[in-house]
This record gives structure tokens, sequence and C-alpha cells, in this order.
């Protein structure tokens, strides 16, 4: 069985869409995450409009970039829920670090950073420094 078949993907999903794949998925069937995540997805949106995204129907991930994040490569960003936060990484998040004054990013890895949000206030709370990093990552993948 082929990735695609264990794994299907929807190109950008509409918030509705969204919604009913997270209820489906173990994370956040009984969690407030769904609210979270929608709230990323649509900072992301706004500051990226044109970008285009994927979504993994069996687990809820979210893939960002020209070259999708799964299984054709990876793109600038995904976006998963888990039962208690949100979280956003990078792909080249050490480039973007290096980049980046206000060290809202967290990692240690060779390349991903990410952002974890636990509540749709900390996303807004957020909302200028969420912005500023997706464009500086857009832009770091010629985006």
């Amino acid at each position: 069985m082929s990735k695609e078949t264990k794994h299907p993907h929807k190109e950008n999903p509409s918030n509705e869409e969204i919604r009913e794949v997270l209820k489906q998925a173990s994370s956040t069937k009984d969690s407030e995450m769904k609210d979270v995540y929608l709230a990323v997805h649509n900072e992301i949106l706004r500051a990226l409009p044109d970008i285009r995204f994927s979504m993994d129907l069996k687990d809820g991930k979210m893939g960002y970039g020209a070259k999708q994040y799964g299984y054709d490569g990876w793109g600038i960003a995904g976006l998963a829920a888990h039962s208690k936060w949100v979280n956003l990484h990078f792909m080249r998040g050490a480039d973007l670090e290096a980049k980046d004054s206000s060290g809202a990013l967290e990692g240690k890895g060779k390349q991903l950073r990410h952002m974890k949000f636990k509540s749709v206030e900390e996303v807004e709370k957020k909302e200028k420094i969420l912005q500023d990093l997706l464009k500086m990552a857009a832009a770091l993948n010629g985006l």
C-alpha cells in the first residue's frame, strides 16, 4: 500500500473541511485545540495569502509551501495539533532563527524550529511575531 493510500491529502481544504478532519484525529477529538489550529492556520493564510497547503486526512497535519510537506518533499512549515497544544514547525528554522530577534522559536535540531500555541489568545498575542516569521520563512524558500 502506498503512502498516498495510507495518508490521503486534501489540497487547500476549507476551514469546515479542516474542522471535520480534526474531529476524527485522535489528538484533537475531545480537545479545544481545533480552534487553536484554525487560528494559526488562518494567521498563516493572512501572512502568505498565495501559499499552497495540503492536509493529511488521516492525522490532520498540514504542510505549507511550494513543495509540500510530506510525500513530495518539504515545504516551508508544518502544522500539527496535539491534545494540549498546536505546533507550527519551520523546516529551515535554524536559518530563520539566525534572522529572528524575537526569540519565539524553540528547538535545537539541525534544521527544525517550532512555536507552540496552547490557546487562541496566545495566537492573537503572538500575531505580529508569527506574521514576521512566516514572511521571513517564505523569503528563505524563495516564495
